[in-house]
C-alpha cells in the first residue's frame, strides 16, 4: 500500500527536493498531468492507489489527452517553473516510485500509455543534466571541485547543492549592495537569492536548470564578494 509519508520521503530523496511542501506540490503536479493522459479505468485505478492527500490530484474529468510525453513534461515544467530536463527528472521521481510500490499498477499504466512514456517509469539518473550537454546545460561541480572552490572562498559554505554567504552590515548599506548584486547577476545572466537576517542579509546561489552548484554560481559569488568589500568600506560599487 502506498502511504503519504513513504511516497513523499522517497520522492524528495529521488528528486533532490528540500522540503515537504515542495515535494507534495511536485507529486500533485505530476499526478495531475499523468491522469489527464489516462483513460477513465486507469485514472480510477491510479486514484484508488494513492494515499488520501494525493488522491484528488489523480482525478481528471476531461477526456484523455492524446498528447505525448513531451507535452506532459511541458505541462509539468510550466507548473513547476522547470526546464524540460528537470521536469523529466521530477516526473521520473514520482512515477517510478509509484510503479515500484505498486508493480501491478505500474504495469497497467505502462501498457495503456504510448511507448514514449516508458522513460517515466525508470528511476531518475543522479545527475541527469550531464546527459544534456547538447543543450549546453551547465555541469554541476563534483564534490571534489566544490570543496576546492570553497577553500578559495572562505566566506561561502555549501550543503552540496547551494552556495550561501551571510553578510553583516547596517540596513542603510542594503540598497547599494543589492543594486551591485543585481547588476552582476544581469552581467552573467544568472540569479542570486537573498533574505534579511538579524544582523544583515544572506545570499544563496544555485543553478536552477540543474538544481546544483555550477561555475556560474562561483562567478556570481566572486562578484558578490567584490560588492560586499566595496560597500563594507563605505563605497558604492559600480
Amino acid at each position: 500500500m502506498i502511504t503519504h509519508e513513504r511516497l513523499t520521503e522517497d520522492v524528495a530523496r529521488r528528486g533532490h527536493l528540500s522540503g515537504s511542501d515542495e515535494t507534495v506540490r511536485v507529486i500533485r503536479v505530476v499526478l495531475g498531468a499523468l491522469a489527464h493522459r489516462l483513460d477513465m479505468p486507469q485514472r480510477r485505478r491510479l486514484r484508488e492507489a494513492m494515499p488520501g492527500p494525493e488522491r484528488d490530484a489523480a482525478q481528471a474529468t476531461v477526456p484523455a489527452s492524446s498528447s505525448g510525453v513531451t507535452d506532459l513534461l511541458a505541462e509539468v515544467g510550466r507548473h513547476l517553473d522547470a526546464p524540460p530536463e528537470r521536469a523529466l527528472f521530477l516526473a521520473q521521481a514520482v512515477v517510478s516510485r509509484i510503479a515500484e510500490e505498486d508493480p501491478d499498477l505500474g504495469r497497467e499504466l505502462g501498457e495503456h500509455l504510448p511507448d514514449d512514456f516508458a522513460p517515466l517509469f525508470a528511476p531518475p539518473e543522479p545527475h541527469p543534466e550531464r546527459a544534456h550537454s547538447a543543450a549546453d546545460a551547465p555541469a554541476p561541480l563534483t564534490e571534489e571541485e566544490l570543496a576546492a572552490e570553497l577553500g578559495r572562498r572562505p566566506q561561502w559554505s555549501s550543503d552540496g547543492r547551494r552556495l550561501t554567504r551571510a553578510v553583516a552590515l547596517p540596513e542603510d548599506r542594503f540598497p547599494p549592495l543589492l543594486n551591485a548584486v543585481e547588476r552582476a547577476a544581469r552581467d552573467v545572466n544568472h540569479r542570486a537569492d537573498w533574505k534579511r537576517t538579524d544582523d544583515g542579509m544572506a545570499f544563496t546561489l544555485y543553478t536552477r536548470s540543474v538544481d546544483a552548484v555550477t561555475r556560474l554560481d562561483l562567478e556570481l559569488a566572486d562578484r558578490i564578494d567584490a560588492a560586499v568589500a566595496a560597500v563594507g568600506s563605505g563605497g558604492h560599487p559600480g
